[in-house]
């Protein structure tokens, strides 16, 4: 669809949310208030915004389809919530609909018949309880930003929230719209070709990198968890990290512009805890869409490499489709996403043979599975339901993740979880962080996970990782 040209509001034209302010500033009596507004905004793409605005705002989060034009940028935590434990899906779902009773939100006019609402940004760790010691990130968190930037339906939209109690005044909240108006306008509105510059760096300027030591005890416990195999254990995702160091640090910023130009069909994301710490990457994986009620979720094992040309790529291609093994894998995870929506109370659907998904250096096998929800069940409700799928834990679940705690040598954190938002209307999305990396300084860990079933082969399952953690690291700046 055509993009429409706006200009940023001027300062005439926030007199006209003095009202909506006035009545905000009415019912702080009765506690704090959020003001949410929204004001079309110029063409802008959110990536820019993270170079000048993420460092000064500590939480940040990106996430971006390149495929449907859709993205966003959220900056600062107008409201935040952290919570441990099995119960923190629900924590959070409590903590988003506390906040929701005291949003008030006003749209600009020159957004009407848009179904706009506010976004509770959330990130959840892969276990429910943090690593010991390790602080980079909490089990769960949900944030209201202080504002964002968002692409849309060919829209920009700037969404600005404002906490407002008893000492809060209108000139003091219009003074914070003007400011912010002002460093939007200050942003550049094009980002350069991410192949022209900076150079992007060839695996041979690392300091490590994939050693036989580490291929060893992989393939080790690959070999291990087969002979757990068995009628009762019928799948184990396990994981590796490569840890990276460079000599200079590494650049978020052009590495997210790289991730999305290399794999458009792939969420591109990151998410900043503030104190130096991202986590990144570009995942093929939803595991869930809410809009208007209807529910969209993903099947995605089984999976091959690209061929070098297009007959051998075609010829990867057939050997996956009637491949029983990776047919197998796969069909254990459709089964648990029917299974674990039927038992919500969902009548989910989806295609009786997977298709191929395609990227640029891997393929895999792709069902997507869809529902109606009743407006009761709540998205953080299907998140807990379906985390973690058995393309990133195996099957049974528990069993699985008892198998992982034994085998996998470091903490999973925020890899293989859920990232996202749930928007105050119900609608929501959220994917899972594979394909990822954790970055600090010119430290870098990037994960990547294989399936083992029966007839798994540990060294072609060693090679299946560094493929995805090698095509993660060329994108590394």
């Amino acid at each position: 669809m055509p993009v429409a040209s706006y200009c940023l509001p001027s300062r005439q034209d926030l007199q006209a949310v003095q009202p909506f302010m006035n009545e905000c500033l009415a019912r702080v009596a009765q506690g704090p208030q959020v003001a949410s507004l929204s004001f079309a905004i110029p063409a802008i793409d959110p990536l820019l915004a993270l170079a000048p605005l993420a460092h000064r705002q500590g939480y940040h989060l990106y996430l971006e389809h390149p495929a449907e034009q859709e993205a966003v940028a959220a900056f600062g935590s107008a409201v935040a919530g952290q919570f441990v434990g099995r119960d923190r899906f629900a924590s959070t779902q409590r903590f988003i609909e506390t906040w929701k009773q005291n949003l008030q939100c006003y749209q600009d006019p020159a957004l009407a018949g848009m179904a706009l609402a506010p976004r509770f940004f959330c990130n959840f760790s892969f276990f429910s309880q943090p690593p010991q010691g390790q602080l980079d990130f909490p089990a769960a968190m949900a944030v209201l930003p202080q504002w964002q930037v968002w692409r849309q339906d060919g829209l920009h939209i700037l969404t600005v929230n404002l906490v407002m109690n008893a000492e809060t005044t209108l000139p003091s909240v219009l003074k914070t719209l003007e400011e912010r108006l002002d460093t939007v306008q200050a942003l550049p509105h094009r980002y350069p070709n991410p192949n022209a510059s900076p150079r992007f760096l060839g695996l041979g300027e690392l300091t490590t990198w994939p050693d036989a030591q580490a291929s060893h005890h992989f393939q080790d416990s690959v070999a291990q968890a087969l002979r757990h195999l068995d009628r009762q254990v019928q799948k184990i995702v396990l994981a590796h990290a490569f840890d990276m160091v460079r000599e200079t640090p590494f650049q978020v910023l052009p590495s997210l512009a790289k991730l999305r130009q290399r794999y458009p069909d792939c969420y591109t994301f990151a998410v900043g805890n503030g104190r130096g710490t991202t986590f990144m990457g570009a995942s093929p994986e939803r595991l869930l869409s809410i809009t208007q009620g209807q529910l969209l979720t993903d099947a995605l094992a089984g999976s091959a490499p690209r061929g070098r040309h297009a007959q051998e790529d075609r010829q990867l291609a057939l050997q996956l489709l009637h491949s029983p093994k990776e047919q197998g894998e796969h069909q254990l995870v459709v089964k648990f996403l029917h299974q674990q929506l039927r038992g919500l109370g969902l009548r989910p659907q989806s295609p009786s043979r997977p298709t191929l998904l395609k990227l640029s250096n891997i393929q895999h096998l792709h069902t997507p599975i869809q529902a109606r929800i009743a407006s009761q069940i709540h998205p953080l409700h299907l998140v807990e339901a379906l985390h973690p799928t058995p393309a990133v834990a195996g099957v049974p679940t528990a069993a699985a993740c008892d198998h992982i705690h034994r085998y996998e040598r470091f903490d999973r954190g925020l890899y293989a979880a859920p990232l996202g938002w749930v928007g105050a209307n119900g609608d929501s999305e959220f994917i899972v962080g594979i394909r990822s990396a954790l970055i600090n300084g010119n430290w870098a860990r990037l994960y990547a996970g294989a399936g083992i079933v029966a007839g798994s082969d540990p060294a072609r399952e060693w090679a299946e990782i560094t493929l995805k953690s090698r095509a993660l690291g060329e994108s590394l700046v």
